[in-house]
């Protein structure tokens, strides 16, 4: 696996996983920065939460981004001017605005060497087709009196039609920030268990939460902050979202203008640069999971090459994002039926600003039963349902699920190492691979989250599901949700589906 620069430069303290069954008053599930600032804001009310990971805290999405904090998230505010009106175009870059200083805040406050700092963010072009929408959008951030300036040229070698410079925008070290939270809350009464999957999610008054290792939870209020919702709640998140994959990879730099850049058209090309280590990150390549496997690293090598004149790569890995059909995030109530039920998800590849947005407007729930922002961010909005891309990406996800049925597998067993193929085996379709060891590893390859078939994703070594996005090793090992079981072995029964919907 492709480790992340955030990772590897920040140990983190290891937490036990949950082995008794407890009962809580706030259950948060998923320990990533969402999970972490609702764990860290409910504990400064002296309300004792506990959250539980699947795996460590941070090191999913968390640990695996550019580390940018800023309200530049694309061609969004035209986009939500247009779908959701001026208001709420100004509320989400508020909202996302107070994100960025509560980092500054609690960095100052706790002394968290997090690399916290400011500074402007470009979004540019090279294509006389998007300078009309770049313009469009700068139009809209005077209206919305956003600190900004269109600009002809940007300070990199790249040739351009135009540029939009929102100033005062930072970026950080995600992890440290996230580990030092989690300490903090932990100060102040919080539980944390790592290595605690959920497998069944019972909702009411009282919720329970089974676990994979037979233990359970029962709680009066959770937060699913799990990246993609473990339990749905009939809210068909499934059918709302598109799993994407992104890559990044980071050359040896010794300097670097102090800003961040990302271009409005595809394919993206997006830099950050991390004085503190002399690198420059470059990420791109993004497609929808399980519908390309090519060498991406290499693209974005070449790329490097070709603006920088520089191939020295000291790191380099992948992300995977959730994206709402309006690119508006979900916060707030799972579905208008339960209460005592909060979900976070959707975050368009924009999670640092959006995960704290989404943690605010939960915990604002939770104490005084309202949020300015709810309306915005609630999965009760109807024109993500009503729209071309809720048509495509759900056409796309019913031809995935029927021509992965129809696909047979190879008959031959490859003698190569280290490839993934899917193979015939008695009549049944299987994932097989072979190890540098010569370990042969056939799993079945039906995702066990709704039945779609896998693919094999030569990248991370991985089956990915082409439909939601759960991604397994080749051992069958869940790597990425929303599919709670691991995938069988050939030996074994059919893996067992579970979609988690009512």
């Amino acid at each position: 696996m492709n480790m992340p620069y955030w990772l590897l430069s920040s140990e983190g303290k290891k937490r036990e996983a949950l082995e008794e069954n407890i009962s809580c008053d706030y259950l948060v599930i998923g320990g990533g920065l969402t999970g972490l600032t609702c764990l860290y804001l409910l504990s400064k009310e002296g309300l004792n939460p506990v959250l539980i990971d699947a795996g460590r805290i941070g090191y999913g999405s968390t640990g695996r981004n550019t580390g940018k904090l800023t309200c530049q998230h694309g061609y969004i505010y035209s986009r939500i001017a247009k779908k959701y009106g001026l208001d709420k175009a100004a509320q989400y870059y508020e909202i996302n605005s107070k994100a960025i200083n509560f980092v500054e805040k609690l960095s100052k406050d706790l002394n968290i060497d997090c690399q916290f700092r400011r500074l402007p963010a470009y979004l540019f072009t090279s294509d006389p087709y998007f300078e009309s929408q770049l313009q469009e959008e700068y139009e809209l951030y005077k209206r919305l009196s956003i600190d900004c300036s269109y600009e002809k040229d940007i300070p990199v070698p790249l040739s351009i039609q135009g540029a939009l410079k929102m100033n005062n925008q930072a970026q950080f070290h995600p992890k440290r920030f996230a580990d030092a939270i989690a300490e903090e809350a932990e100060k102040n009464g919080a539980r944390i268990f790592e290595d605690t999957r959920v497998i069944n999610f019972e909702p009411g008054e009282i919720c329970r939460v089974d676990l994979e290792n037979g233990r359970h939870i029962t709680a009066g209020n959770v937060i699913i902050a799990s990246h993609f919702p473990c339990y749905d709640g009939k809210g068909f998140y499934f059918a709302r979202m598109r799993a994407d994959r992104s890559y990044i990879v980071a050359i040896e730099m010794d300097s670097f203008p102090d800003a961040h850049f990302i271009n409005i058209e595809k394919p993206t090309i997006s830099l950050r640069y991390i004085p503190e280590e002399k690198i420059l990150l470059i990420s791109g390549e993004s497609h929808k999971t399980g519908h390309q496997d090519s060498n991406h690293y290499e693209s974005l090598k070449e790329l490097a090459r070709e603006i920088f004149n520089n191939g020295n790569v000291k790191y380099q890995w992948s992300a995977q994002d959730y994206i709402s059909h309006d690119y508006i995030p979900y916060a707030g109530y799972i579905n208008s039926e339960y209460k005592n039920i909060f979900v976070a998800t959707g975050y368009r590849k924009w999670g640092l600003t959006n995960s704290i947005a989404a943690a605010m407007i939960i915990t604002d729930l939770i104490r005084e039963q309202a949020s300015e922002y709810e309306e915005l961010y609630s999965h009760l909005r109807v024109k993500d349902f009503v729209s071309f891309n809720f048509l495509k990406e759900n056409a796309d996800v019913a031809y995935q699920l029927i021509s992965g049925k129809l696909s047979t597998g190879e008959s031959k067993i490859p003698d190569e190492k280290g490839v993934g193929i899917v193979v015939n085996v008695n009549g049944k379709r299987c994932g097989y691979y072979r190890d540098e060891k010569d370990n042969v590893y056939l799993v079945d390859i039906t995702c066990t989250h709704m039945g779609c078939e896998l693919k094999w994703n030569s990248q991370e070594k991985s089956w990915d599901c082409p439909c939601h996005g759960s991604r397994f090793d080749y051992k069958g090992n869940i790597l990425e949700g929303p599919a709670e079981y691991s995938l069988n072995s050939y030996k074994e029964p059919k893996n067992k589906i579970n979609p988690q919907i009512i």
